[in-house]
């Protein structure tokens, strides 16, 4: 088809948007399942994109998102499938040379666009791309890249350099040789005169109950450790020898690939044997294939010590947290059944909450706990991680259930609790501002039912709490019948876009959320206000591009010292708030490259490929770990120097 753009493209520091409108309605839509999007990155950083869907020109809003990031130095083809337009699907399985790509927004329909706009995000600088061509098609296009190795047999990206960067095998294997020499001498135990067996702090006491507890002090609230002890957690998530690289995907990108029949790199395949583990590959050549997990063992947990690093974060590896013998927490829906959902979902993932199998399939969900339920190093679980049916503002889910063709048990509660209240289906009429024959034409789809009057919305809204209660009330006692003792952490939301999302709070001892701010302080106060309860961080981080990879993760700044002064802001701000209970950082290893599995490759890890530590960062950040509790009790000032962001690169 005829290219709706194409051309060189250059982005000054703020950004660039391309609009395209269709004015006379001559764009077919209609005819098409793809926009397909040719384009060469020139930077020496991944590029990210935006391209949003009009329903009215007038808008400030988009009514859709598109978000994607691609790889520096090729040519690159984003087929975006207009099925999409759906929007069900939260992150989009990956494609050749394209990175991690995500839809936003509420659902749409090809026949509401008026048009679209194509937006460079800002960066620090000036930026080029050429967009070689912008055109529909009802085929998929040809995605194949050049032979061009950009990584190298370390896993490192070829055509960047950097201070600490690995210039050989030998190089590689002579610094994680040296680690571990360093870490078979270091004493691997806290100060008891301070420190008691799992880190808490001597100097403030609560009662002992010999599990891992909620108390509050008058002042604020605290987790105590086992033997009574005030513990403020500090984590790290993702605690692996490294991540997984999908080579399948790109395979004509990496300079060496083993062979998958080669016994001595077996443990750098995942079972499927799609994706490689460079991380692993490069201590199998330090260690050999039989002693390379212990000496990956023996040097991370030596680090967890000098950084005074007291949690093991989420998806972490079950063996080094049997190994370690340090306070931990779970992704409960990563134990064996996955959190509970069932066969047709209401909205991308949140399920018929009100039909018999999703409490069969909470009951699967709950025997999850069942390994763990004696374990006091364990601190708790988080019942599950972001759920997706949570990225879309102003989003009601009762609201989601009306507009489809689905028979929910869902959907056949809620008429009924509607033909209660209204008696006759002329009241729903009026109060609705609809033209139903009965209460049976709920059935058929309602398009933004909840725009429809104040007593539409004010019902779709009370349902819709109703149901996230249920979503969170019916595992969540599943889950405490097994086990009366480890704290119930909550689900990790990724954003509260509305105070609905708090719905079945009760249910949890700690509320959690994903925080990726500079500072945490204004969500932890208000969300503390609201439910009058502690709150913990599963994932925050800051990340760099003076070194190794190509994107900076969601907040950046301008170097690896940046990063540790962004890491004491963060933790001491938060710790001003009384519901804080601590936070956990994402992640331990930079990410790939190439992108992992969705597509991240952010520079965010405390070490690197070869398990250098990014000292300029864990000093300070060792600093921050060390005085948390003086700071809490007001013995040494609050870190009050803000650090000064730059703009990210991410998706």
């Amino acid at each position: 088809m005829k290219d709706l753009y194409s051309g060189e493209l250059l982005a000054p520091s703020s950004g660039l948007e391309l609009p395209i409108w269709d004015e006379e309605k001559k764009i077919p839509w209609q005819d098409a399942r793809y926009l397909v999007l040719v384009l060469k990155n020139n930077e020496n950083h991944t590029l990210t994109f935006n391209v949003d869907f009009y329903t009215d020109k007038k808008a400030e809003e988009y009514a859709l998102r598109v978000t994607f990031s691609i790889l520096p130095h090729i040519d690159c083809t984003v087929p975006i499938d207009l099925n999409l337009f759906g929007s069900q699907t939260l992150i989009v399985p990956r494609t050749k040379g394209r990175l991690r790509m995500m839809v936003y927004g509420k659902p749409l329909r090809q026949e509401e666009i008026v048009g679209l706009k194509l937006t460079i995000l800002k960066c620090c600088k000036e930026q080029s791309v050429i967009l070689r061509h912008m055109y529909l098609s009802y085929e998929m296009p040809d995605l194949t890249l050049p032979e061009e190795p950009l990584m190298d047999e370390m896993g490192q990206w070829i055509q960047k350099e950097w201070d600490s960067k690995l210039h050989s095998v030998e190089e590689c294997t002579k610094i994680l040789r040296e680690r571990l020499d360093l870490a078979e001498k270091e004493n691997c135990c806290y100060d008891n005169q301070e420190w008691d067996v799992y880190g808490g702090w001597k100097k403030k006491k609560f009662n002992k109950t010999g599990w891992f507890h909620v108390v509050e002090d008058g002042k604020r609230y605290w987790l105590a450790d086992p033997e009574g002890n005030a513990f403020f957690s500090t984590g790290i998530d993702c605690m692996h020898a490294g991540n997984d690289t999908p080579v399948y995907m790109e395979a004509e990108l990496c300079k060496w690939i083993p062979d998958r029949n080669d016994l001595e790199y077996s443990d750098g395949w995942e079972k499927e044997g799609r994706s490689f583990n460079y991380g692993i590959a490069n201590l199998i050549r330090a260690f050999g294939r039989r002693k390379w997990k212990e000496s990956f063992y023996k040097i991370l947990k030596s680090y967890l010590y000098k950084w005074h690093i007291n949690t093991i974060g989420n998806w972490s590896s079950l063996e080094f947290i049997r190994y370690a013998k340090m306070p931990y927490v779970l992704p409960l829906d990563a134990m064996g059944a996955p959190f509970p959902g069932t066969e047709k979902s209401i909205f991308r993932d949140f399920p018929d909450v009100f039909s018999e199998e999703y409490k069969q399939n909470a009951v699967k969900y709950a025997q999850n706990i069942k390994p763990f339920v004696d374990d006091p190093y364990l601190i708790g679980y988080f019942m599950r991680n972001e759920p997706s049916w949570g990225f879309v503002f102003n989003m009601l889910i009762a609201e989601e259930m009306l507009e489809s063709e689905e028979n929910f048990v869902s959907r056949q509660i809620f008429i009924r609790r509607l033909a209660e209240k209204y008696k006759i289906v002329e009241a729903l009429n009026f109060a609705w501002n609809v033209q139903l024959s009965s209460f049976a034409d709920l059935n058929k789809p309602l398009r933004h039912a909840a725009d429809y009057s104040g007593s539409a919305r004010e019902d779709i809204k009370e349902f819709s709490k109703e149901m996230i209660e249920r979503y969170v009330q019916i595992p969540a006692l599943e889950l405490r019948k097994l086990d009366p003792n480890h704290l119930n952490l909550g689900m990790r939301y990724a954003f509260v876009t509305d105070p609905v999302m708090l719905s079945g709070h009760e249910y949890f001892d700690v509320f959690s959320m994903n925080l990726y701010q500079m500072s945490p302080y204004r969500e932890l106060a208000e969300i503390g206000e609201i439910l009058h309860m502690p709150i913990m961080i599963g994932e925050f981080h800051f990340g760099a591009l003076d070194k190794g990879l190509l994107s900076t993760g969601l907040r950046a700044v301008a170097s690896q010292r940046e990063r540790g002064k962004a890491y004491r802001y963060y933790m001491e701000q938060g710790v001003k708030s009384g519901y804080f209970l601590g936070a956990h950082y994402f992640q331990l290893v930079d990410q790939n490259c190439l992108g992992r599995f969705d597509g991240e490759n952010y520079q965010i890890g405390i070490v690197d490929l070869a398990l250098q530590e990014y000292k300029d960062m864990t000093e300070i950040m060792t600093e921050c770990n060390k005085h948390i509790y003086k700071v809490i009790n007001g013995e040494q000032p609050v870190f009050a120097d803000a650090v000064k962001e730059i703009p990210a690169v991410h998706c």
